[in-house]
């Protein structure tokens, strides 16, 4: 791992154990992306996988129209690339940008293959990570639709906050620069719904934002808020 990186228990590499661990980490070389720099590029042939190890990155997919919506924010000890590799389909069906910059390790699809065959307990917890990021977009959708944007959104950035948050005293950065459309794209929502949704946490004193940037002002109150579902909707 990169000096001072603590492996988050929820991470393919976190999940895995020690030796499996060792052994994954031993494989490929060592590469780093600046921030901003496109890791990999929806519709590129290739079968490297990366393994990150500091940073953060997001997935993002190209529509026909234009737009580019983001899937999911990944952090360090997640796989990039793996999909195609196990499809054997070497055209990458989705983009990766780093938003922090990345220091990850590039390993050769037919290496990452073998790896898996001759540790199976790591394709077993590589399945068991696709499946609970699976059900969190699911968590996300529903969460949408039953309880109101903003509670939904509370709910969210908590599970950021968990993850990825810095703590700069008696607020929390979640160190995620995303743009409205990109926060509003990750829940399932409208670009205003998302907008409104930030407004109302501002307006509670639980949130405050900045250009591109959430900082978590009350975080006590932000998990209070968001798990007030069983009997309140939005205010």
């Amino acid at each position: 791992m990169a000096s001072g990186e603590v492996v988050d228990h929820r991470s393919f590499l976190g999940r895995l154990e020690p030796a499996d661990r060792a052994f994954l980490l031993r494989l490929g070389h060592p590469k780093r992306f600046r921030k901003g720099a496109r890791i990999i590029v929806q519709g590129d042939h290739s079968d490297t996988v990366f393994l990150t190890l500091s940073g953060l990155v997001k997935v993002t997919l190209d529509t026909p129209d234009g737009r580019e919506i983001v899937l999911a924010i990944l952090g360090a000890g997640d796989l990039l690339g793996e999909f195609e590799v196990i499809d054997g389909r070497p055209q990458r069906t989705a983009g990766n940008v780093a938003v922090l910059p990345v220091e990850c390790r590039l390993i050769p699809g037919d290496e990452f293959m073998a790896s898996l065959e001759t540790h199976p307990q790591m394709l077993l917890v590589m399945v068991r990570v696709i499946i609970s990021r699976l059900r969190a977009a699911d968590r996300r959708r529903e969460a949408s639709a039953s309880m109101g944007v903003s509670r939904s959104l509370a709910s969210f950035l908590v599970e950021l906050v968990d993850r990825y948050g810095t703590s700069d005293g008696s607020v929390i950065d979640i160190s995620i620069h995303l743009t409205q459309e990109e926060l509003a794209s990750l829940m399932s929502t409208s670009r205003d719904s998302a907008v409104r949704g930030l407004s109302t946490l501002r307006t509670k004193g639980l949130i405050a934002t900045r250009r591109r940037q959430i900082v978590v002002t009350d975080l006590d109150g932000l998990r209070r808020y968001a798990s007030a579902t069983a009997t309140a909707r939005d205010d």
